[in-house]
């Protein structure tokens, strides 16, 4: 994570970091949310700081605008210290990265690869999910949220992300599951893959 300089107007030049990870299952239904992620995923340059602002505050919203759809949440925000924030964020990453059978479309650093995907089998369960989760690491000295367990907690954690001032702003990672719109995650998948989630 890099090191920043306090600027002007806020005193959070300290050695504490927030990591926030906020994990969210949608009904698949919600084919323009996967859509929409796709989209910015391809068009946002995410090697500056403006591109990665974007990129959270878009996704943020396109789950704000699907509330109907939300299933389960799981969430979390933790205060580090500078020198474990890396570390911290990077085991949370790792732990979802390996929770997917391939990814599909990559953009790190402005550098994208995308791959063609292997299209659903049509017996799977009509009972499917999408997942999304958002990886955040901010200049901020205390929790962006704490725990979630209902929709009003969760739009006011989601609230709280799209409001995050650039200037706060260290790294943001973006991971769904499945990445294509034409496959979804069973609920047997769910409960496995995403033990950690509550229902809301």
């Amino acid at each position: 994570m890099p090191s920043k300089q306090s600027g002007a107007g806020h005193d959070l030049g300290n050695d504490t970091f927030t990591i926030s990870k906020l994990q969210v299952a949608l009904f698949a239904q919600a084919r323009e949310v996967q859509a929409r992620l796709t989209e910015l995923t391809l068009e946002v340059d995410t090697d500056t700081p403006e591109g990665l602002m974007t990129l959270m505050q878009e996704s943020a919203l396109a789950l704000m605008r699907t509330p109907e759809n939300w299933t389960h949440v799981s969430a979390s925000s933790q205060a580090v210290h500078r020198d474990q924030a890396e570390e911290v964020f990077n085991k949370l990453s790792l732990e979802e990265r390996t929770k997917f059978s391939e990814e599909t479309l990559v953009n790190v650093s402005g550098r994208v690869s995308h791959r063609s995907t292997v299209i659903a089998s049509p017996d799977k369960d009509p009972s499917a999910y999408i997942v999304v989760t958002l990886l955040i690491g901010t200049e901020h000295d205390q929790p962006l949220f704490g725990e979630i367990r209902n929709t009003q907690e969760l739009r006011q954690a989601l609230e709280a992300i799209a409001s995050i001032s650039s200037s706060h702003l260290l790294v943001f990672e973006l991971l769904w599951s499945p990445q294509a719109d034409t496959d979804s995650l069973t609920y047997d998948e769910l409960l496995t893959e995403y033990s950690n989630m509550i229902q809301i």
